[in-house]
């Protein structure tokens, strides 16, 4: 028998060499069945089919059937099947099509069936071949490869898996084929080919069934994995409004699916009939159970889900401390796993038992009880919806945390491993996402803690203590992102950021001053420091530094004269001095990219600012957050910023200096746990929201005039001056406070929204729906026809056909909705409280109508239309990505169609 060495959970050896997998122990099966003796020989794909070709091997154990090796082998009828795959790089989101990887070479192992499937779907395509799925995922992760063709499944190494899932996400790939697995012989065995037919039509269809949920988690034919629910545990697991389950554990649920692949189907049920429902095999898990080793189901916990907080709630009165507790009763729930560390805590209080919340309030309200204790967010939930919350009390010094775990049969390993490796691909960011969307109180979140230590492994915690005092440097005068404070610390988000690793991985962080970047940075390749903050990601240095992931958003900007014409894109600087801080990885883009720009470094963000100040640049180039930092001192007061829209999607990264290797996965999980709201609170804190105007000078002027005496004449008229002037400086720093939120916010050309403030009112929008249970829609628009008019009259005109459109299309939205300018001639619109699809779709026919009448630009009338894709919350999504690809998809589908139409999800 021979077979594949590396076709994880299929056909593999494992770690002690040995045959394993799904179609290994089908053969076993069939041998003990037949009385057939079986060797196993593995080998890499190609040289497997070599090895039945030269007649080596007798049977090769699974294959798909191509019509070229039809041409070799004699093939059985299939005995499994998988979905193949071209898993995508998260940086290719916008390829939907096949013909769209035209450019990029796909990664396959050689011999694979990918190639001659993929070739007659799309002739052109390239091709890049390895020896085995090992080597090809090594390049995958090592950066080699943008497409590779692979199969349904996972990896046996868990942190390959997880980087694998992040950088080619399961929502990126694109499906080459549902794959027959075949046996396959060598033609003329008509004997051989009986005896197997024979041996596999005696096997038991349970064992099949038994095998591949153990290697699979799943059986191949159902739709999905079903999952037993409670229902009444808001906000963690219920029904909405609209009929369908919802709450934390549930989207936790749907981000496993997302990750995975693998779709599921919820059981709705009670506590005692969901467990009940897992134990019977009616549910392939249980959706998530605070199970303790004092409370055990008999179940296997497959994966920790979530950690409940539950507190003491007093009725209408305030605890000043537990011993007010003697004598009296106090409510719990009998399945509560913490009941034996209540009793000891409150020794001389007994308890009371309750099936529910409801109960459990009444209780307290009749006198039955002082006071429950119960997961604190279900609580407050509850008290909320019965409007209740101002009679309750909540005692915040008796916590008590309460596991929850996603439990599956004992005798389903394989589905137990799937569902764990699953959730453990899950970031914390992901998670804090979910947890914020649901849980109102902060005190009650898990994963949006700031300072708790991350949860690290026994060699992690080991290699972590091994560490020396790490070395981070840093600029002294780049603010807010790091600078040194008037005591000489290190001080600005950077230094927040380090703060963080000290807490979460507890090590010892030394900062080290720099005036200059290009000595930083010098200073990290050659490990005289260890870290440094807001590093660019750049291949030629991929040698010489390691990265964490992107942590910080870092756009670029360029500053100017206020009465120059702004400019946004890098094209039109020909001609130009331009400012750049000497040693940024910039400087080597421009030099190649853009040679008609004259470049002046400059050693500092300040000296860039004084360059274009004093008429020794022309524009100043650098991080947009730096520079609305230094623009809010009235000392540039003459100085403007436009954002760059050539380098708007940029991002920092954490560089590392070389022998640090193990330490970077740590750094990466704790950046995880950097959500958007802590983000918000570290940005607040180093960028206030004013701009100084000048107001303390003049102020302290004000005051010595007014002491010197106000009866003079004189100096009466000297506050007069200075007050108007402080006026007039106040007013044009307001203005140009407003300016620079504005470019910040909206679209330079059609004043409407962009991608940063349509990102900003869609989170927002998931958010207030989500707690009010209501549906809004998002639509992606694309303008057909744009092309020609830019073809035929000008940029010029095309600019101004996009402002008409901006204004048509504002025109036929409510003020509630919001439009935004997407990119180039695409267009997203917001709209939020919905009744129904029918006013949707009427307000998609009005645009489609309205767009489709000739519009004038000038002494000329133009004609273009419209292609519109429309997704709903939550039917086609439940986060900002999946609304807007599934809106993308649609919109997508209508201009395939012929444009001025529209798809509804």
């Amino acid at each position: 028998m021979v077979m594949g060495e590396d076709s994880f959970p299929f056909q593999f050896l494992d770690d002690e060499g040995q045959p394993a997998g799904l179609l290994v122990d089908f053969w076993r099966e069939w041998g003990r069945i037949t009385g057939q003796p079986l060797v196993f020989v593995a080998r890499h794909w190609q040289d497997s089919l070599d090895q039945l070709a030269k007649g080596k091997a007798d049977i090769h154990i699974g294959m798909a059937q191509t019509p070229q090796r039809e041409a070799l082998f004699d093939f059985i009828a299939p005995v499994s099947e998988v979905n193949t795959y071209l898993y995508l790089h998260q940086e290719l989101t916008a390829r939907k099509q096949l013909n769209q990887l035209l450019p990029f070479q796909i990664g396959i192992v050689s011999g694979s069936s990918h190639e001659p499937e993929l070739k007659a779907q799309v002739p052109g395509l390239q091709f890049r071949y390895f020896p085995s799925r090992e080597d090809l995922l090594g390049a995958a992760l090592a950066g080699e490869l943008a497409v590779f063709a692979g199969m349904d499944g996972y990896l046996r190494d868990q942190q390959q898996q997880e980087q694998l899932m992040t950088l080619f996400p399961v929502a990126n790939r694109l499906l080459i084929k549902q794959t027959k697995i075949h046996p396959a012989i060598n033609k003329q065995k008509p004997q051989l080919k009986k005896l197997i037919e024979d041996g596999i039509a005696a096997m038991d269809p349970d064992f099949i069934r038994i095998n591949e949920r153990r290697w699979l988690g799943f059986q191949r034919h159902q739709a999905g994995l079903a999952i037993a629910m409670q229902v009444g545990v808001e906000p963690f697991v219920d029904i909405g409004l609209d009929g369908q389950p919802h709450g934390l554990y549930v989207d936790m649920w749907r981000l496993w699916s997302q990750k995975t692949g693998i779709g599921i189907n919820f059981i709705p049920g009670d506590m005692n009939r969901s467990l009940e429902d897992v134990r019977r095999g009616v549910a392939d898990a249980h959706i998530g159970y605070p199970e303790s080793d004092e409370m055990r189901t008999g179940l296997e916990r497959a994966a920790h889900l979530y950690t409940v907080k539950s507190r003491l709630f007093m009725y209408q009165k305030e605890l000043g401390s537990e011993q007010q507790l003697a004598g009296q009763r106090i409510g719990v729930v009998p399945t509560a796993p913490y009941l034996a560390e209540l009793k000891q805590r409150l020794p001389n209080t007994s308890l009371r038992f309750y099936d529910s919340m409801a109960a459990m309030v009444e209780g307290a309200r009749k006198g039955d009880i002082a006071g429950f204790v119960a997961a604190a967010a279900w609580t407050q939930h509850s008290l909320l919806q019965s409007k209740r919350w101002s009679e309750f009390y909540q005692y915040p010094d008796m916590e008590f945390n309460t596991e929850i775990y996603v439990l599956t049969r004992k005798e389903d390993p394989g589905l137990t491993q799937r569902i764990a490796r699953g959730f453990q691909s899950l970031g914390w960011q992901e998670k804090s996402a979910v947890e914020h969307k649901w849980m109102l109180n902060s005190q009650d979140h898990v994963f949006g803690v700031e300072k708790q230590q991350l949860p690290l492994s026994s060699d992690d915690r080991d290699m972590l203590a091994k560490l020396p005092e790490l070395r981070m440097g840093y600029l002294a005068d780049w603010p807010p992102m790091e600078f040194q404070d008037e005591k000489g610390q290190f001080a600005g988000i950077n230094s927040d950021i380090a703060k963080r690793f000290e807490a979460q991985l507890g090590i010892k962080i030394k900062p080290v001053m720099f005036k200059e970047w290009h000595s930083l940075f010098d200073a990290l390749r050659r490990g005289e420091v260890d870290l440094a903050g807001s590093v660019a990601k750049m291949p030629e240095r991929e040698g010489s530094l390691l990265y964490s992931d992107p942590y910080w958003p870092s756009p670029w900007a360029l500053v100017s004269p206020v009465q120059q014409v702004s400019v946004f894109n890098l094209d039109q600087l020909a001609g130009q001095r331009l400012a750049v801080v000497e040693g940024y990885q910039l400087v080597a883009r421009l030099t190649a990219e853009q040679p008609g720009i004259r470049l002046v470094l400059v050693p500092d963000t300040r000296a860039g600012l004084d360059a274009v100040q004093a008429g020794k640049a022309d524009v100043f180039i650098d991080k947009v957050v730096t520079l609305a930092s230094a623009l809010r001192s009235s000392e540039y007061s003459q100085l403007k910023m436009s954002l760059l829209a050539d380098l708007a999607e940029q991002k920092s990264h954490v560089g590392v200096a070389l022998g640090f290797e193990p330490l970077v996965p740590l750094l990466n999980a704790s950046l995880a746990t950097l959500d958007k709201a802590t983000q918000q609170r570290i940005h607040d804190r180093w960028v206030p929201l004013t701009i100084d105007t000048g107001a303390a000078r003049y102020q302290r002027w004000l005051q010595i005039f007014l002491v010197a005496g106000a009866v003079l004449l004189l100096i009466t008229v000297a506050v007069v001056i200075v007050n108007r002037r402080l006026n007039r400086e106040v007013e044009a720093r307001q203005k140009a406070e407003a300016r620079i939120a504005h470019l910040a916010s909206h679209d330079n050309l059609t004043k409407l929204p962009n991608r940063s403030l349509l990102d900003d009112r869609l989170n927002q929008a998931l958010l207030q729906h989500g707690r009010e249970q209501q549906r809004f829609a998002l639509m992606f628009l694309d303008l057909d026809g744009f092309k020609d008019v830019n073809d035929s009259f000008g940029h010029a005109e095309g600019d101004k056909l996009l402002v008409k459109v901006a204004q048509i299309l504002s025109e036929t939205i409510r003020k509630s909705d919001t439009v935004a300018r997407f990119g180039g001639d695409e267009f997203v619109i917001l709209l939020n409280r919905i009744t129904d699809l029918d006013s949707v779709c009427e307000v998609a026919e009005n645009l489609v109508a309205r767009l489709a009448k000739p519009i004038a630009l000038g002494n000329r009338q133009v004609q273009i239309s419209v292609s519109l894709g429309l997704a709903l919350y939550p039917e086609d999504g439940d986060n900002a990505i999946s609304l807007m690809q599934k809106a993308d998809k649609l919109m997508y589908h209508a201009k395939r169609s012929g444009g001025n139409g529209y798809r509804v999800g």
